[in-house]
Protein backbone atom coordinates (compact mmCIF):
# COMPACT_ATOMS: atom_id res chain seq x y z
CA UNK A 1 0.00 0.00 0.00
CA UNK A 2 2.99 2.40 0.81
CA UNK A 3 4.64 1.56 -2.78
CA UNK A 4 1.82 1.98 -3.92
CA UNK A 5 0.89 5.44 -2.49
CA UNK A 6 4.61 6.40 -3.54
CA UNK A 7 4.23 5.31 -6.66
CA UNK A 8 1.11 7.58 -7.47
CA UNK A 9 3.34 10.43 -6.16
CA UNK A 10 6.33 9.77 -8.31
CA UNK A 11 4.36 9.51 -11.01
CA UNK A 12 2.32 12.79 -11.04
CA UNK A 13 5.64 14.59 -9.62
CA UNK A 14 6.78 13.28 -13.29
CA UNK A 15 3.75 14.07 -15.21
CA UNK A 16 3.91 17.97 -14.30
CA UNK A 17 0.59 17.55 -12.20
CA UNK A 18 -0.39 17.67 -8.22
CA UNK A 19 -1.95 14.25 -7.18
CA UNK A 20 -5.58 14.64 -6.97
CA UNK A 21 -7.85 15.51 -4.10
CA UNK A 22 -9.03 12.77 -2.21
CA UNK A 23 -12.76 11.94 -2.45
CA UNK A 24 -14.57 10.86 0.20
CA UNK A 25 -17.04 8.28 -1.00
CA UNK A 26 -20.84 8.97 -0.07
CA UNK A 27 -24.74 8.51 -0.95
CA UNK A 28 -26.66 11.47 -0.08
CA UNK A 29 -29.51 12.39 -1.14
CA UNK A 30 -29.91 16.21 -2.29
CA UNK A 31 -32.45 18.29 -3.86
CA UNK A 32 -30.69 20.94 -7.12
CA UNK A 33 -31.98 23.83 -8.60
CA UNK A 34 -30.52 24.71 -12.54
CA UNK A 35 -32.07 26.68 -14.39
CA UNK A 36 -35.72 27.43 -13.37
CA UNK A 37 -36.27 23.96 -12.30
CA UNK A 38 -35.37 21.55 -8.78
CA UNK A 39 -34.85 17.98 -9.26
CA UNK A 40 -33.63 15.46 -6.77
CA UNK A 41 -29.74 14.15 -6.84
CA UNK A 42 -27.59 11.73 -5.15
CA UNK A 43 -24.40 12.85 -3.91
CA UNK A 44 -21.70 10.68 -4.76
CA UNK A 45 -18.36 11.65 -3.42
CA UNK A 46 -16.84 14.76 -1.77
CA UNK A 47 -13.92 16.70 -1.85
CA UNK A 48 -13.17 20.29 -0.64
CA UNK A 49 -13.32 21.91 -4.17
CA UNK A 50 -16.59 19.83 -5.72
CA UNK A 51 -18.49 16.87 -5.70
CA UNK A 52 -19.91 14.07 -8.04
CA UNK A 53 -23.50 13.37 -8.42
CA UNK A 54 -26.25 11.15 -10.09
CA UNK A 55 -29.48 12.24 -10.75
CA UNK A 56 -32.15 11.45 -13.86
CA UNK A 57 -32.11 15.27 -15.43
CA UNK A 58 -28.54 16.16 -15.95
CA UNK A 59 -27.32 20.02 -16.23
CA UNK A 60 -25.29 20.91 -18.86
CA UNK A 61 -21.51 21.63 -18.59
CA UNK A 62 -19.99 25.02 -17.31
CA UNK A 63 -24.02 25.64 -16.14
CA UNK A 64 -24.45 26.88 -12.46
CA UNK A 65 -25.88 25.12 -9.85
CA UNK A 66 -27.62 25.38 -6.69
CA UNK A 67 -27.78 22.10 -4.50
CA UNK A 68 -29.28 21.81 -0.96
CA UNK A 69 -29.09 19.02 1.62
CA UNK A 70 -31.26 19.73 4.78
CA UNK A 71 -31.80 23.68 6.18
CA UNK A 72 -28.29 24.40 6.23
CA UNK A 73 -25.88 22.77 3.80
CA UNK A 74 -26.37 24.92 0.20
CA UNK A 75 -23.55 24.41 -2.14
CA UNK A 76 -23.37 26.54 -5.34
CA UNK A 77 -21.04 25.61 -8.00
CA UNK A 78 -20.13 24.92 -12.14
CA UNK A 79 -20.64 21.84 -13.81
CA UNK A 80 -17.30 20.55 -15.26
CA UNK A 81 -18.30 17.25 -16.97
CA UNK A 82 -20.39 15.03 -17.44
CA UNK A 83 -22.01 11.54 -18.71
CA UNK A 84 -25.25 9.79 -19.12
CA UNK A 85 -26.54 9.70 -15.08
CA UNK A 86 -23.49 11.21 -13.53
CA UNK A 87 -22.02 14.84 -13.26
CA UNK A 88 -19.26 16.45 -11.45
CA UNK A 89 -18.96 20.20 -9.90
CA UNK A 90 -16.81 22.59 -9.14
CA UNK A 91 -18.24 24.35 -6.14
CA UNK A 92 -17.34 28.35 -5.56
CA UNK A 93 -16.65 27.66 -1.88
CA UNK A 94 -15.02 25.35 0.25
CA UNK A 95 -17.30 21.79 1.10
CA UNK A 96 -17.36 19.24 3.90
CA UNK A 97 -18.53 16.00 4.71
CA UNK A 98 -19.70 17.40 8.29
CA UNK A 99 -21.28 20.70 6.58
CA UNK A 100 -23.84 17.31 4.52
CA UNK A 101 -24.80 16.19 7.37
CA UNK A 102 -28.17 16.25 8.57
CA UNK A 103 -28.45 18.74 11.73
CA UNK A 104 -25.41 20.50 10.80
CA UNK A 105 -25.13 23.57 12.51
CA UNK A 106 -25.01 26.39 10.15
CA UNK A 107 -21.81 28.52 8.93
CA UNK A 108 -20.77 31.27 11.63
CA UNK A 109 -21.74 34.31 9.19
CA UNK A 110 -25.07 33.37 8.31
CA UNK A 111 -27.33 32.99 11.08
CA UNK A 112 -30.25 30.47 11.03
CA UNK A 113 -34.04 31.00 12.42
CA UNK A 114 -35.12 27.50 12.27
CA UNK A 115 -38.81 29.21 12.33
CA UNK A 116 -38.10 31.14 8.99
CA UNK A 117 -37.40 28.97 5.87
CA UNK A 118 -34.32 30.64 4.27
CA UNK A 119 -35.66 29.85 1.05
CA UNK A 120 -38.88 31.65 1.43
CA UNK A 121 -36.57 34.98 2.36
CA UNK A 122 -35.26 37.25 -0.55
CA UNK A 123 -32.09 36.64 -1.86
CA UNK A 124 -30.86 40.00 -0.54
CA UNK A 125 -27.43 41.63 -2.59
CA UNK A 126 -26.81 38.10 -3.79
CA UNK A 127 -26.57 37.77 -7.84
CA UNK A 128 -27.31 35.37 -10.05
CA UNK A 129 -24.64 33.26 -11.04
CA UNK A 130 -25.39 33.35 -14.45
CA UNK A 131 -25.48 37.55 -14.37
CA UNK A 132 -22.19 37.75 -12.15
CA UNK A 133 -20.64 35.55 -15.26
CA UNK A 134 -21.87 37.55 -17.86
CA UNK A 135 -21.12 40.95 -15.68
CA UNK A 136 -17.27 39.71 -15.43
CA UNK A 137 -17.24 38.26 -18.82
CA UNK A 138 -17.87 41.97 -19.89
CA UNK A 139 -15.38 43.73 -17.89
CA UNK A 140 -13.19 41.16 -19.14
CA UNK A 141 -14.07 42.06 -22.59
CA UNK A 142 -13.74 45.79 -21.96
CA UNK A 143 -10.27 45.71 -19.60
CA UNK A 144 -8.84 43.17 -23.18
CA UNK A 145 -10.11 46.20 -25.39
CA UNK A 146 -8.25 49.08 -23.02
CA UNK A 147 -4.89 46.86 -22.98
CA UNK A 148 -5.06 46.48 -26.59
CA UNK A 149 -5.64 49.94 -27.64
CA UNK A 150 -3.27 51.17 -25.44
CA UNK A 151 -0.84 48.98 -26.67
CA UNK A 152 -2.04 50.25 -30.39
CA UNK A 153 -1.65 53.91 -29.24
CA UNK A 154 1.97 53.09 -27.90
CA UNK A 155 2.77 51.27 -31.21
CA UNK A 156 1.84 54.15 -32.88
CA UNK A 157 3.77 56.35 -31.18
CA UNK A 158 7.04 54.75 -31.58
CA UNK A 159 6.46 54.07 -35.69
CA UNK A 160 5.54 57.82 -35.61
CA UNK A 161 8.47 59.04 -33.62
CA UNK A 162 10.79 56.21 -36.03
CA UNK A 163 9.39 58.11 -39.22
CA UNK A 164 9.80 61.35 -37.96
CA UNK A 165 13.65 60.95 -36.94
CA UNK A 166 13.78 59.29 -40.78
CA UNK A 167 12.30 62.10 -42.51
CA UNK A 168 14.42 64.93 -40.18
CA UNK A 169 17.73 63.51 -41.05
CA UNK A 170 16.66 62.88 -45.08
CA UNK A 171 15.35 66.56 -44.49
CA UNK A 172 18.77 67.85 -42.83
CA UNK A 173 21.25 66.02 -46.41
CA UNK A 174 18.84 67.76 -48.46
CA UNK A 175 18.77 71.51 -46.68
CA UNK A 176 23.14 70.81 -46.71
CA UNK A 177 22.91 70.00 -50.64
CA UNK A 178 20.61 73.27 -50.87
CA UNK A 179 23.01 75.53 -49.19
Amino acid sequence: MIANAAHHRVHALRSGFRPREPRTRVCLPARMRFGTSWTNITILNISSRGLMARADALPSNRSYVEIRRGQNATIVGKVVWHDDRHFGIRTQDRISLSMMADGATPPPDRPHDPAVERRAEPRGPHVDPVEAFERNRRRAALSQFAVLTAGGLALIFVIGSLFLELMGASVGVVATYLG
